[in-house]
């Protein structure tokens, strides 16, 4: 009897979980790869879940042949396991954007590679791929990936201890990323993940230069930021980034209430050492060199377990050797000094520019460092005052030739307008103002007059008649004209007047009016001596324009050559006919 329960138990148990075990997977079937994305990017607290979703994503993409799809499902794959099963996901994703031909995912994965090498400290390698994907994104003129590169190389540089370098990368693509934050997430595309990130690395690295007003004001940014965007799950590494400023200002006892804080408040799978490390350094500098070593330990044993440790966190192993030093402890005090030397080993072999700055110089290296350092510097202000002086001839070349070829397209420039106007002008005098008179004198262009459809040929050559006598009457200097006006005054409606100015003048109303508007200025700059002494205000106003800016703008248009040049041409080389 007790074993038929159990089994009907586990049977009902089976059940319920085949069930809702498909009714997941159905539900996980109706969404996009971007909801997908979404999801997993939900479940960052809870790995089992994550892990069922990047999995159904990476059989979905299979299932459709969505290499890029493939490819980014990898990419999640990569960032949410552990060594080396990230690295074999990184290059799964390397191979499947190569495949997909699709540049954009092919820079991505040289990127997520390398990011994954330098979360094992394999910075050579790290660095080789973010170069690789800088370079291509460069190419591809790929903006997103291109500044995801440069957050990326600051992290090298922070490594490197180079600070300074590096929050100049990060000033640039911090400013990239939140001006694009109104951009919507897409495939492969999250701008707030990456602001938030160059925020708290900016923070950091401003911490490390002492710039801690700075930092007030970008701490606020974050604070009002993941509030209002409900980013709780951000908020703790904002306080930690709280805790490790105080530190740097020698506040110990804000610091180790935020950074204790910060622990408290995180909900995820990672290890926390840098609040760990900075505890410990925190309660060493009050005097509890007790509660500090036990957070320091705490180091050792990440060290211990992964064989790996950040150089910022060395002078952890300098405090235990202490500490063990002044309680007599040799065996751990020997134990501590041979990790240490491990360590140093390891930094040269890895990183020589750190390791120049963590390892004790002797005297001699440091006058051989000081020597090289001046004859550097006197060479590279030797090279520096060369290719400035060849700079500064080659933009005076450069300038001089610039200034010698306007002046000629200049003279060019008002060569022509000068020859155009003596063609226009006589053709403006022999204007036959008397339609009527024309009519006789001519035989009618049935065919000239008939381009437009629905016009009849003979209200079209009337229309055409009377705009020259509007032309050779100047009325066009009438600042008041308008479209309307004057098709009115010509016995018409606005839309015929403008398809005939249109078909005939080639050109629309406003650009009509003032080119004859242009036409007549020059005409008189040309011919009559006043005119030239005018400013170009009072031109623009004799001509009929509603403001100088409007004329200097339409001058520019039609002759390409700004009206005071011209007069100061006509000035120099031109003299009008009448004195």
């Amino acid at each position: 009897m007790q074993l038929k329960i159990l089994t009907s138990l586990f049977f009902i148990f089976f059940l319920f979980f085949f069930t809702n075990l498909r009714a997941q997977s159905s539900a996980n079937a109706s969404l996009s790869n971007e909801e997908i994305e979404k999801k997993i990017d939900s479940y960052i607290n809870n790995p089992t879940k994550m892990w069922e979703l990047i999995n159904f994503y990476i059989k979905k993409s299979k299932k459709e042949n969505n290499k890029e799809a493939l490819f980014y499902a990898y990419r999640y794959a990569s960032v949410n396991s552990i060594y080396p099963v990230n690295l074999k996901y990184a290059d799964s994703a390397l191979v499947t954007a190569k495949k997909s031909e699709i540049k954009k995912t092919l820079l991505d994965a040289y990127l997520n590679r390398g990011n994954i090498n330098m979360a094992e400290e394999l910075y050579q390698k790290a660095l080789d791929d973010i170069l690789v994907a800088n370079k291509l994104s460069q190419e591809s003129g790929n903006d997103y990936i291109f500044n995801k590169t440069i957050y990326y190389i600051a992290q090298n540089k922070i490594y490197l201890g180079q600070y300074e370098d590096a929050n100049k990368e990060l000033l640039l693509c911090l400013k990239f990323f939140k001006d694009n934050l109104q951009n919507k997430t897409s495939l492969g595309k999250n701008y707030q993940v990456y602001y938030i990130y160059s925020l708290m690395s900016l923070i950091d690295s401003n911490t490390k230069l002492g710039r801690f007003k700075e930092n007030k004001i970008l701490l606020k940014e974050a604070f009002d930021y993941l509030h209002e965007n409900q980013l709780k799950q951000y908020i703790p590494y904002f306080i930690s980034s709280e805790g490790t400023n105080a530190y740097y200002s020698q506040d110990y006892n804000t610091a180790i209430s935020k950074l204790s804080e910060a622990i408290r408040l995180y909900n995820d799978q990672w290890e926390h050492n840098t609040e760990v490390f900075y505890l410990g350094l925190s309660y060493w500098n009050i005097g509890k060199k007790t509660l500090a070593v036990k957070y320091l330990e705490e180091i050792d044993k990440h060290y211990n377990k992964t064989k790996k440790l950040d150089p910022n966190f060395r002078s952890a192993y300098e405090i235990l050797i202490k500490y063990y030093h002044s309680i007599g402890d040799t065996q751990k005090q020997l134990e501590y000094i041979n990790k240490l030397m491990f360590l140093d080993r390891s930094y040269e072999k890895n990183f020589k520019y750190l390791y120049q700055r963590i390892v004790k110089e002797y005297d001699t290296k440091k006058l051989i460092a000081e020597k090289n350092r001046i004859e550097n510097t006197l060479e590279n202000q030797r090279t520096v005052f060369l290719t400035v002086s060849s700079l500064l001839v080659l933009g005076f070349l450069i300038f001089g030739f610039r200034i010698y070829r306007e002046k000629q397209n200049y003279k060019k420039r008002f060569e022509e307008i000068i020859a155009r106007q003596n063609k226009i002008h006589p053709a403006q005098e022999n204007l036959i103002t008397d339609p009527a008179e024309t009519e006789y004198k001519q035989t009618f262009d049935y065919d000239y007059y008939n381009k437009i459809p629905g016009l009849n040929p003979i209200f079209v050559e009337n229309i055409l008649k009377q705009l020259e006598i509007f032309e050779s009457e100047n009325k066009f200097l009438d600042p008041q004209i308008s479209q309307k006006m004057l098709s009115e005054e010509l016995g018409t409606n606005s839309t015929y007047f403008s398809k005939i100015i249109n078909s005939y003048k080639g050109k629309n109303f406003t650009l009509y009016i003032n080119d004859l508007r242009l036409d007549y200025i020059i005409d008189h700059l040309k011919n009559d001596v006043k005119y030239i002494n005018m400013d170009v205000k009072e031109l623009a106003s004799i001509s009929g324009f509603s403001s100088t800016e409007n004329f200097s703008d339409n001058f520019r248009r039609k002759f390409d050559l700004k009206p005071s040049v011209f007069i100061k041409m006509m000035k120099n080389n031109y003299k009008p006919d009448s004195v």
